[in-house]
């Protein structure tokens, strides 16, 4: 059982027939720091490392009853003991001796007569790298309670994400009959209400299948459908996509090709997300008046670079961290006054990685923020 060596020192069994070896290993790790407990032979160590459960044994090979060897595979073949460390310290320094130690599952070999000034450094190295491994086992336990505990709530999202998109799309399909009159005229004021609650209906849709495409990226579903696009074509119709938002909100909107563009293998309808999410965070938090640029250009063998700048309200190094994770959301004052769940960002980031591009954000609060998206050059499939 491992020791905690702030609050107990490490417990070490010296096993040994020999009384006066015993008497010499415990004066030594005793006056190392170490807690000693002693066995005369195998079959008694079996019994106090059930007992007490040391940190390391500190084993001779010639015993009576059970020797060296046998105790050693006596405890690897425990669950308990499988991994505790297991120093074999004998005369026997022949080749086939210690290979035959290694093979019982020994972790390491001293021979006699024992170099004592080194004895504590050589438990102690022994001791951390055994640790070491512990610490190891169960960084790797928690990694894999925490994968399957986000599997999980990814496969909940999908299941509800697709549970609610079947009667949202009845609601906005109904009123959409409703405010064009389908089937016959209707008051204008219910005409205006059926046009909130179209409204409102796409706008929750459009927040579930965000929560869909990311619980997809979280569970390593969400794929790409790829062909030869046109970035041109691309940038044209997210620009277009945001127009009329820009206009809304009487953002100054633009867009810039700077130079020939390549063709990329890429998901178009993705990439055209990528920006459309990117432009329409700029223009929501943004103040009536301010300015959104778009500029598309190819940098010599570094591919291509989509660069969103704004005159929003900032962010700073702390709020960038938070808007990058899902549902994140920063507490300022025009954050607030704006819809979203904190999923447009962190799900732009994942399609970006799933193009093996990058996202670099720079920004201060009060003086806007600028993302640069960039794909690698070996996407690019040929010049226009």
């Amino acid at each position: 059982m491992a020791k905690n060596e702030s609050t107990a020192p490490a417990l070490i069994l010296v096993v040994d027939d020999e009384p006066v070896m015993c008497a010499l290993m415990r004066e030594i790790m005793e006056g190392g720091g170490f807690a000693v407990i002693e066995a005369s032979d195998g079959v008694e160590a079996c019994r106090r490392y059930k007992e007490h459960h040391p940190d390391l044994l500190l084993v001779d090979i010639m015993m009576p009853r059970m020797d060296g060897y046998e105790l050693c595979r006596e405890l690897r073949s425990r669950p308990d003991g499988a991994y505790v460390p297991i120093v074999m310290v004998t005369a026997l320094d022949d080749v086939s001796s210690i290979a035959r130690a290694y093979d019982a599952g020994a972790t390491d070999f001293m021979s006699k007569p024992v170099d004592w000034a080194i004895v504590n450094y050589r438990v102690r190295y022994i001791l951390r790298a055994e640790e070491l491994r512990r610490n190891q086992e169960r960084l790797i336990a928690a990694k894999e309670v925490a994968e399957a505990a986000n599997r999980s709530k990814s496969q909940f999202l999908a299941n509800m994400s697709h549970e609610l998109r079947t009667p949202l799309n009845a609601i906005i399909g109904f009123a959409g009959m409703m405010n064009a009159c389908t089937l016959g005229p209707l008051d204008d004021k219910y005409v205006e209400y059926a046009d909130i609650i179209g409204a409102s209906g796409r706008h929750l849709l459009a927040i579930i299948n965000d929560i869909l495409d990311l619980a997809k990226a979280d569970a390593d579903k969400l794929s790409l459908v790829e062909e030869k696009v046109d970035l041109v074509k691309v940038v044209y119709r997210a620009s277009q996509i945001v127009q009329d938002m820009a206009r809304r909100a009487r953002i100054h909107f633009a867009s810039e090709i700077d130079g020939p563009l390549p063709k990329v293998t890429g998901d178009p309808a993705k990439i055209t997300q990528i920006l459309v999410n990117l432009l329409t965070n700029a223009i929501k938090f943004s103040e009536p008046g301010g300015r959104v640029r778009l500029k598309v250009e190819r940098a010599p063998n570094q591919g291509v670079a989509f660069c969103v700048e704004d005159t929003g309200i900032g962010m700073s190094a702390d709020d960038i961290k938070i808007a990058l994770e899902p549902f994140g959301q920063i507490d300022a004052g025009l954050t607030r006054r704006n819809d979203g769940v904190g999923l447009g960002l962190p799900l732009t980031k994942r399609l970006i990685e799933l193009h093996g591009g990058t996202m670099e954000i720079e920004s201060k609060r009060g003086k806007g923020t600028l993302v640069t998206v960039r794909l690698p050059e070996e996407r690019s499939y040929v010049s226009v």
